[in-house]
C-alpha cells in the first residue's frame, strides 16, 4: 500500500473542491461545469498524491535513454525493479541494444543485485508481443531473476525502472528496436527517495494483482533490500534542479493534468502518438453514467486545451503521422482542435513519435507512458510524473523545437489506391512501437 503518500478523504475532497472551483472560475459554461463536478465527485473517492521532493531530474530522450539505462544497470548497488510493457531479444541481430541490456541485467544479478521484473502478458494489442516478452524473460530467469505477470484483466503499459533507493526512470520507451533506435521518445531520471519508494510500492501492488511467473518464492508482496544506493552523479549524469515531482500513475493522471491545463497562463505543448475522443460515455458494469458525465476524460482534456486557447494561452499539439501509417483517430482529433483555433502539427513523416509529453508554461513537464486515450486514462496501468522545474521545462521546449524542424501543419493524408507499395517498406502498426 502507499499509505504514507495518501491524504485523508476529507483533505482529498477539499483538494478536489479547489479544482472544481477553479474550473468554474475560468468561465466554463453550465454544462461543462456540471460535467467536471460530476466527474470529480468520483475522483475524490480515490487516493490523492501530492508532489514529492527531489534532488534533481535528468531528461534522457530518444537515443540517450538506452545508454543511460545500461549505465544505471551496470552500476546498481543493491536492487533493480523494472515494469515492462514490451521487450524483445533479436536473435538474428545480436548487436541490438536490447540484447546487450539483457546481458547487463544478468550480470547485475550475478554480482548480487536484487532484480525483479513485472511484465505485461495481456491480450490487448498482443500481435507477437507476448511471445517476445516471454522469450525475453525466459532468457533472464536462468540467472535467478524474479518475474511477475501483471493482472490478466488490465493492461500494464508502464515503463519504469527503480535503481537502488534513490533513482527512478520514467519513460515512454519500450525495449524494442524501433523505440530504442528510431522513434521520438521521452524519459527522465528522477533522483528522489520518496519518488523511488512510491514506484516500488506501486510495483508491489501490480505484482499482487498479477501472479508469479519465474523464480518467485512467495506470493507475498515483493520486498526490496535497502543498503548502498547509486546516485546520478556517480555515473556522471547532469541533473537539473527541481521544485518537486508528482507521480501521476493510473487514475491520478487525469485530475493532475486537468488542474495543470486549467492553471496554464502562457503556453501548452502536447506531444502524443495518438489522441482518441469518444462520442458518448462508456457504460461500465455496475457503474451508472452520471448526469453531465463527459464522453471520456480525453474529451475533457481537449476542452481544457480549447478553453486555454480562448483565454489567450499559446496551445500547440503535435501528433504522429508516420508515412504508411493511417490514424483516423488523430485525423478526427486534429480536425476538432483546428476548428476551435488550436494549432496542430504532424511530426516528421519518416519518424514515429511515440512520446507522451506535455510542457506547460515555463515550469511544468509531464513525461511517462500515459497516452491520451480513454483506455489509458480510465482503465490501464500507466506511469507518468509531473515535474516542476524551469530548467527541465527548457530542455523539453528545445526538444520540441528540434521536432518542429521536420514538422508541418497536420492535414489528413489522402491515400492513393492506385499506388504500388514499396516492397522494402514495412507498414507500421502499433505493435512496432
Amino acid at each position: 500500500m502507499v499509505a504514507q503518500f495518501r491524504t485523508d478523504p476529507k483533505e482529498a475532497s477539499l483538494r478536489v473542491g479547489r479544482k472544481m472551483s477553479f474550473g468554474v472560475k475560468m468561465g466554463r459554461s453550465g454544462w461543462y461545469s456540471s460535467l467536471i463536478l460530476g466527474y470529480f465527485i468520483l475522483v475524490s473517492l480515490s487516493n490523492v498524491v501530492f508532489a514529492l521532493p527531489a534532488s534533481g531530474v535528468t531528461p534522457i530522450n530518444n537515443r540517450e535513454y538506452i545508454a543511460t539505462v545500461r549505465r544505471l544497470v551496470q552500476n546498481a548497488h543493491t536492487s533493480i525493479a523494472i515494469m515492462l510493457y514490451q521487450t524483445r531479444y533479436y536473435e538474428e541481430y545480436p548487436d541490438t541494444e536490447t540484447n546487450h541490456l539483457l546481458r547487463d541485467l544478468i550480470e547485475a544479478k550475478l554480482r548480487g543485485v536484487d532484480l525483479k521484473i513485472l511484465i505485461d502478458t495481456g491480450d490487448w494489442n498482443p500481435s507477437n508481443k507476448n511471445e517476445y516478452n516471454l522469450d525475453y524473460v525466459d532468457r533472464l530467469t536462468t540467472a535467478g531473476i524474479e518475474v511477475w505477470e501483471d493482472s490478466p484483466t488490465d493492461v500494464s503499459h508502464e515503463k519504469v525502472i527503480c535503481i537502488d533507493s534513490d533513482l527512478t526512470v520514467v519513460s515512454s520507451h519500450n525495449w524494442t528496436y524501433y523505440s530504442i533506435a528510431k522513434n521520438n521518445e521521452v524519459a527522465v531520471v528522477v533522483e528522489s527517495k520518496p519518488v523511488n519508494e512510491f514506484f516500488r510500492q506501486y510495483f508491489a501492488l501490480r505484482c499482487q494483482e498479477g501472479k508469479p511467473l519465474r523464480n518467485v518464492k512467495s506470493n507475498a508482496a515483493p520486498i526490496f533490500p535497502q543498503r548502498n544506493s547509486l546516485h546520478a552523479q556517480d555515473i556522471g549524469l547532469r541533473t537539473y534542479p527541481v521544485s518537486d515531482v508528482e507521480p501521476i500513475p493510473n487514475r491520478r493522471f487525469f485530475p493532475a493534468m486537468h488542474e495543470a491545463l486549467l492553471s496554464a497562463t502562457k503556453s501548452i505543448i502536447v506531444v502524443q502518438r495518438s489522441i482518441t475522443m469518444y462520442d458518448k460515455p462508456r457504460g461500465k458494469p455496475g457503474q451508472a453514467i452520471l448526469p453531465g458525465q463527459p464522453a471520456s476524460e480525453v474529451n475533457v482534456l481537449l476542452e481544457d486545451l480549447v478553453a486555454a486557447r480562448k483565454r489567450g494561452v499559446d496551445v500547440l499539439v503535435i501528433l504522429d503521422q508516420t508515412e504508411d501509417f493511417s490514424d483516423s483517430q488523430n485525423d478526427e482529433t486534429a480536425q476538432y482542435l483546428l476548428e476551435r483555433g488550436v494549432k496542430v502539427m504532424r511530426d516528421d513523416l519518416q519518424t514515429q513519435t511515440h512520446a507522451k509529453l506535455v510542457v506547460i508554461d515555463d515550469d511544468k513537464v509531464s513525461v511517462g507512458s500515459t497516452n491520451w486515450t480513454p483506455s489509458a486514462l480510465e482503465d490501464g496501468n500507466e506511469a507518468s510524473v509531473l515535474v516542476t522545474s524551469s530548467d527541465v521545462n527548457k530542455v523539453y521546449k528545445d526538444y520540441v523545437h528540434e521536432m518542429l524542424k521536420n514538422a508541418a501543419p497536420y492535414q489528413k493524408v489522402a491515400k492513393d489506391i492506385w499506388s504500388t507499395p514499396s516492397v522494402s517498406r514495412v507498414t507500421k502498426t502499433k505493435s512496432k512501437k
